[in-house]
């Protein structure tokens, strides 16, 4: 399986060329500075040692997660081996192109595609363009970030189809259940009564609680105002 050793093969040369990419360690290299999304280029490991993907990902730091480095994101794509969005995943190791091959498109295609994308609006309109359950899936997320980006009115309407199926807690031995209905309830009320400072509030001790949850990120961290603190239109 494709270890730390052989991932710095990748990541520690892209760190020294590009200043606003670090690499901690382990599989991953992140986009800096980190503020409401988590920008990161990963190698996923398979059961065959010699195969591995190079994916990338960026996931919305606000929005509860238990460690931010082990969530890909709904965000995602891949860096294919023929530079193109299609054909074979996998990469080899035993290919001795492997490495100047990756970095030529992790360079060209993943780096550039991620700086792109470093604004909370900018992430969501690509986000909700490019990936179907953005706009359908997970009522819960959706719903956080149409309040973080300050979209009361659409955040509110979603908020009364969902209270009348989580305003009871009908579920309490489902997980997955008790983890939507905390985010709901948690930001229901606020939301009712349009008062900005308290979500901005729920939002930024979320996003805190992630990133000092992740510590080899937390150095990269710049905590921002959202969105929705800037004066209503």
């Amino acid at each position: 399986m494709t270890n730390a050793r052989q991932a710095k093969r990748l990541f520690r040369p892209l760190a020294d060329r590009h200043p606003d990419f670090a690499y901690p360690g382990g599989r991953e290299l992140w986009l800096t500075p980190i503020r409401h999304t988590a920008a990161r280029v990963f190698l996923d490991r398979s059961s065959n040692p010699d195969a591995f993907l190079i994916r990338w990902a960026i996931v919305a730091t606000f929005i509860p997660h238990r460690d931010l480095s082990g969530l890909i994101g709904h965000c995602a794509g891949h860096i294919y081996p023929s530079g193109r969005a299609a054909g074979p995943a996998y990469w080899h190791w035993s290919d001795p192109d492997t490495v100047e091959a990756a970095l030529r498109l992790i360079e060209a295609q993943a780096l550039p595609h991620l700086r792109s994308l470093d604004s909370l609006e900018g992430w969501a309109a690509y986000y909700r363009e490019t990936f179907p359950i953005a706009r359908t899936g997970f009522p819960e997320k959706r719903l956080i970030l149409d309040i973080a980006l300050g979209d009361l009115e659409a955040a509110r309407a979603l908020l009364d189809t969902l209270l009348p199926h989580f305003r009871e807690n009908k579920r309490p031995e489902a997980p997955i259940y008790q983890y939507m209905r905390r985010l709901i309830m948690t930001v229901a009320d606020p939301l009712l009564a349009g008062d900005r400072p308290a979500l901005a509030n729920i939002l930024h001790g979320w996003e805190a609680e992630n990133i000092r949850g992740t510590n080899k990120i937390a150095p990269y961290w710049e905590p921002t105002p959202f969105p929705l603190e800037r004066a209503p239109a």
